[in-house]
């Protein structure tokens, strides 16, 4: 199975969570915004989500659910979430697409299974930290780059909501995309599940085609873990994607951990999509620091699909894979207990390397400069 960034107890045992072009650009973009989150629902008619249906049951077609986060100008303070605003969007959301009430009043406990898994803090801390995002805030007048995120296995984007309020704050729109597969909403390794995330984005991105505020001549995807692997695919049917950015993104995929994920991952591998991919725009990739006697032969080498002079590959010192979702800082911080600061290098190197394929910045070589040697490393 992917790694996710909670152990398998703490996730994916609860059924609720299946659920550069460089130029000269609008200076206004370079100011710092508030940030704004919305949710635009819809449904994709060319996919039947439940089997045995006609269309007049509310599940026939498949739904969309996307996250936005944007930049805004005036906001409601008492428009600001906080972290259990999140969790009822998780649990709603687990109950609309397994058309069941199995999550009913689950928030609390997922918040504590969060805390005990970092120990630190608890879900009464927890639930009420305040985020900076703002629901249904005005959007600040302009256009912006676009951040297509792929969520990780059976996750959502609050997942790593602090990145996307970074992003929006420098001027970017970032449209999240969950991790949901077939009916009844069960993420799995299959290819015809992962390719369920792979077309929600592609469905979401024609949905928002005609929004005013967003540049789609400048468009990034970002993954994290399954997600990684889906915006690989993803970036081969978007021709207008300027770069590519995955935290330890799937695509690199660990043999001999189990017979079934191998065969799973082969049959993706094998499948003309994956064959036919090239990627030749910038890629950059976040790896923790592996641990034990790490046999680099029994991993699958997705570099070789990547442009030799567009791949750079980063190892992170000291981190796990779960320090590439915001969550653990979010316990952290609602426990004011100490932060090991390396979602915060993650984050900077993320967002000035987007900035640099997106708004032709030369940021990112700066921030690469004070962090390597230091925090992070240059894998071959």
């Amino acid at each position: 199975m992917p790694r996710s960034h909670w152990p398998d107890a703490l996730l994916f045992a609860l059924p609720f969570l299946i659920l550069s072009a460089c130029g000269l650009f609008d200076t206004a973009q370079e100011k710092a915004y508030n940030v704004g989150y919305k949710i635009a629902q819809t449904i994709d008619r060319s996919r039947v989500y439940k089997p045995d249906t006609d269309s007049s049951d509310a599940l026939h077609y498949r739904p969309l659910d996307i996250d936005i986060w944007y930049p805004a100008e005036t906001v409601q303070p008492d428009s600001l979430l906080v972290f259990s605003d999140f969790l009822h969007v998780l649990v709603n959301r687990a109950n609309y697409y397994t058309a069941t009430n199995t999550a009913t009043g689950m928030s609390g406990q997922i918040a504590q299974s969060f805390c005990e898994g970092v120990k630190c803090s608890d879900s009464t801390r927890l639930l009420p930290y305040k985020t900076a995002s703002y629901r249904n805030a005005v959007p600040a007048k302009g256009r912006f780059p676009l951040v297509i995120y792929l969520a990780s296995y059976n996750s959502m984007g609050y997942e790593n909501y602090m990145l996307f309020e970074t992003l929006a704050k420098k001027g970017f729109v970032v449209l999240s995309v969950n991790s949901i597969g077939r009916f009844p909403g069960d993420m799995t390794m299959k290819n015809e599940d992962m390719l369920e995330q792979v077309n929600d984005a592609i469905a979401s991105l024609k949905y928002v085609a005609g929004s005013p505020d967003i540049d789609f001549s400048r468009i990034g995807i970002v993954g994290y873990s399954w997600g990684g692997l889906s915006g690989t695919l993803l970036a081969g049917k978007i021709p207008e994607v300027d770069c590519l950015v995955s935290l330890e993104g799937s695509e690199f995929h660990h043999y001999e951990q189990a017979a079934d994920e191998d065969a799973d991952f082969e049959e993706i591998r094998n499948s003309g999509d994956f064959k036919n991919l090239a990627i030749k725009v910038p890629y950059l990739r976040f790896e923790s620091a592996p641990g034990g006697d790490a046999q680099q032969d029994s991993v699958y080498n997705f570099a070789e699909k990547v442009a030799a002079d567009k791949k750079l590959i980063l190892t992170v010192d000291s981190a796990t894979h779960q320090d590439f979702s915001c969550l653990p800082d979010v316990v952290r911080a609602s426990g004011n207990c100490k932060d090991n600061q390396l979602y915060h290098t993650v984050t900077k190197l993320t967002v000035s390397f987007l900035e640099a394929h997106l708004k032709g910045k030369d940021s990112f070589s700066r921030a690469l400069a004070q962090e390597m040697d230091e925090t992070v490393r240059k894998r071959d």
